[in-house]
């Protein structure tokens, strides 16, 4: 058990010390999709400014497509992703469950979180926000719309039904 007066560096080397091959490759997961959080500020700023400054007052002009609220959107709906596959690479491997089923959980999760990423990214292109496969109240639907949307969906769904399973889970044995 960790003290409560014990350093952080500490903690988090203690944490790690037991990690399972599933957790690695989430945290690898997650933290690429922070690196793609940090690009698409990028991406916001370029929006915002309507090109890239390559030195004090030579702005390169530049059309990204999507808005600049859409391109905040995705600089700030991503992390919350990339957070969540990095806080259940941790809760995974802490719930005793068979290698095989914290396999399948860490898939899952990292799926949600990819296809959160793509939702964010597509949506910022799709007239209707990638929020129906049909037409809404923000426009009509399009290719976008599905490529936002679908994986989305299906993932969003699924980590749902497994969060909830994983919490009845916890509470059984609590």
């Amino acid at each position: 058990m960790i003290e409560p007066n014990q350093h952080l560096l500490g903690f988090i080397l203690q944490l790690t010390q037991n990690i399972k091959p599933i957790q690695k490759t989430m945290i690898g997961h997650g933290l690429l999709m922070m690196f793609v959080a940090l690009a698409t500020g990028l991406l916001l700023w370029v929006s915002l400014l309507g090109g890239f400054e390559i030195y004090p007052g030579f702005i390169l002009s530049m059309n990204l497509g999507g808005t600049s609220e859409g391109w905040a959107r995705v600089h700030r709906g991503i992390p919350m992703n990339a957070l969540m596959v990095l806080v259940f690479a941790f809760v995974v491997g802490s719930l005793s469950f068979s290698s095989k089923k914290e396999n399948i959980l860490g898939w899952i999760f990292i799926a949600t979180g990819w296809a959160n990423t793509v939702f964010y990214i597509a949506a910022n292109y799709s007239a209707n926000r990638g929020l129906s496969f049909g037409e809404n109240k923000f426009g009509a639907s399009d290719i976008f719309s599905f490529i936002a949307l679908m994986p989305a969906y299906v993932f969003g769904v699924l980590s749902m039904v497994v969060i909830f399973q994983m919490a009845i889970h916890c509470l059984k044995k609590s």
